[in-house]
Parts: C-alpha cells; structure tokens; sequence
C-alpha cells in the first residue's frame, strides 16, 4: 500500500487537508479517470450507480499541491484498497513496483461518466470546425478559462448544458507522470470511493 493510501486509511491526517471541489454527475455509471486532454480513456471495469457525487481534492498541507483526488460514494472511511482496473487488466499479473493507470502529459487528471468523455470529443471536433484558424486547442480555448475560475488548481467542465454531464478536473500533483487509481472499500465490504495517487507521499 502507498503511503498516501496508509493516511487516508487513518481517521485523520497530519499531512493532508480535503477540499470539496464540486458535484460530479453519473449517468451511465461507467467511470473514468485521465488526463483530459491526452487519453480519453476505457471506463474502470467496476460500475457506480447513477447520481451526483462529492469530488475531493486532498492537498499535501507543506507543498500545497494536489496529493490526490477522491470521488467520493458514501461517508464512510476506507479500511483497504484495490487497485481500479479496465478490461484486460488483471493486477495479479503485474510484476512488483508495477501499476496500471493513467498518462498526464499536460499537467492534469480528471474523474469523468464515460458519456462526459464522449462529449467532450464532440466537443473538441464541433469547435475545431466552428472556430477554424481561431481554434487553438481544447485547453487554449475553453479548459484554461474553467481553471482560471478556481486559481488554475481544478475547474467544473459543463460539456453538456442540457442534462448536467461534467468533468472535474484537477492539477496532477507534481504534473506529469503516469498514476494509479484505487477504490476504497469500508470494514462492510462496500465500495466507497474512488481514489487517483499522484505519488507526492512517495
């Protein structure tokens, strides 16, 4: 287990503070975890029920970055944890020090409904046509306006008005690199977050 893991197994920690970031929305509840503008990736293999869920941002409290993100399912606290997989990944065939996970190669992550992610191609495509030699790229011409609101730490993407869908998405600790993501089960058994490590503890 990861040292970040071991403290948020903790009933408190010395070295992390939670911010609630904002509400994300679940529809098909297929989740995936990316960095937004690189690798839209394959949902995790484990499904969520339908709903609207707390995104926490847990800050290491001597650097001020972002140590890890949490999607948070219910308010229990996490006694163990199991690495998320996608289809075709099995943790018992990494070798020791191996993890399956996620590429950042601009300097963010996100939890997304899989539905989000298609949208936000969509997205990308509709603007590149609408925009021509004005489009830039995703990030120039809307992601860094939705950063901007909240101190260019994370932003709420709305990619579709009209039912709600979104993105979170958040700086990646020390920015690029390749990350694991965790769900955290309760002394019950139940599924009860969703954590991504950006290896700060480490």
């Amino acid at each position: 287990m990861s040292k970040l893991l071991s403290e948020l197994s903790k009933p408190s920690s010395e070295t992390l503070r939670p911010e609630i970031l904002e509400q994300l929305k679940i529809v098909s509840g297929k989740i995936v975890a990316c960095d937004p503008l690189i690798s839209h990736n394959k949902p995790f293999k484990q499904t969520i029920q339908p709903g609207t869920y707390s995104i926490v941002a847990w800050w290491h409290k001597e650097e001020e970055r972002i140590a890890a993100t949490e999607l948070k399912l219910f308010n229990a606290r996490p006694v163990r944890w199991e690495m998320a997989t996608k289809s075709g990944q099995n943790v018992n065939e990494l070798q020791e020090g191996y993890i399956f996970g996620y590429p950042v190669d601009t300097g963010l992550g996100c939890f997304a409904d899989m539905e989000a992610i298609d949208k936000l191609t969509e997205l990308e495509a509709k603007l590149e046509l609408e925009l021509g030699d004005d489009f830039i790229s995703l990030y120039d011409n809307v992601i860094d306006d939705v950063l901007t609101e909240h101190d260019d730490d994370w932003g709420n993407f709305i990619v579709c008005e009209n039912t709600g869908l979104n993105i979170i998405i958040f700086r990646s600790g020390y920015g690029d690199g390749f990350y694991a993501s965790y769900w955290g089960i309760d002394e019950k058994g139940r599924i009860v977050s969703l954590i991504t490590d950006f290896n700060i503890l480490d």
